[in-house]
C-alpha cells in the first residue's frame, strides 16, 4: 500500500475530520480514506439545465408561476388580419 502525506491542513478542518472519525468509530486515517474514496467513486448527480438554473435563484424568487410587471398601459395588440391585394 502507498502512503499519502497532506501538509498544512487548517486546524478547523482537522478538528472536523477528527469529530467525524469519532462519530463513525474510525481512525483519522480511515475516515480520511473513506471521504476521499466517496469523493472519487460517487459521481455527482446529473442535474438538468432547468433544475440547475432554478437552483441559482434565491428562495424568495422561486415559485410555480412567472409574472412580469409591465409599467404603464400596454395598448391594443396588433391586428394581423387578412393581407391586402395590392
Amino acid at each position: 500500500m502507498a502512503n499519502l502525506l497532506i501538509r498544512d491542513i487548517d486546524s478547523a478542518l482537522k478538528r472536523k475530520l477528527e469529530e467525524r472519525a469519532r462519530a463513525h468509530r474510525r481512525s483519522l486515517s480511515e475516515e480520511a480514506k473513506a471521504l476521499i474514496r466517496r469523493g472519487i467513486v460517487e459521481a455527482p448527480p446529473r442535474v438538468g439545465m432547468g433544475t440547475w438554473m432554478f437552483s441559482l435563484l434565491p428562495d424568495e424568487y422561486r415559485g410555480d408561476d412567472l409574472v412580469f410587471d409591465v409599467p404603464g398601459d400596454i395598448g391594443e395588440p396588433p391586428d394581423f388580419g387578412e393581407p391586402s391585394d395590392s
